[in-house]
């Protein structure tokens, strides 16, 4: 993880190979998930982040705080930290219909569309 620190020592211009520039992501092509797998694995709530639909990065939650079983609003809380400190604002969660497994969590997250969206 690139912290302020290293941006500091990196210079924002040496990045430029690595991400895509902020203007040319819309909102339609990426998407931030929260998901906690059944039965509920060590990592506990993982974020993931997809770029025209497929997996660009994840990060497990359970070291910022959203343990195994913690209860979804803590997990969302979580996450929605992680990704403002990433310059992605979240507005509120969408709940997908889980697989057979009612105890299935996976959430999308609400973004504005006019919310801008930095490269990670």
């Amino acid at each position: 993880m690139i912290t302020n620190r290293d941006l500091d020592v990196i210079g924002l211009r040496d990045l430029d190979g690595f991400a895509a520039p902020a203007r040319t992501a819309s909102p339609d092509e990426v998407t931030y998930e929260l998901l906690r797998e059944v039965p509920p694995s060590r990592d506990g709530w993982s974020l993931l982040c997809r770029r025209n639909g497929r997996v660009s990065w994840s990060m497990p939650l359970a070291p910022r705080g959203a343990a195994p079983r913690v209860r979804p609003a803590v997990a969302q809380a979580v996450a929605v930290r992680v990704l403002t400190e990433q310059g992605v604002f979240v507005s509120g969660w969408n709940h997908v219909a889980g697989t057979d497994d009612v105890t299935d969590e996976h959430f999308v997250a609400r973004r504005p569309h006019a919310a801008p969206i930095l490269p990670v």
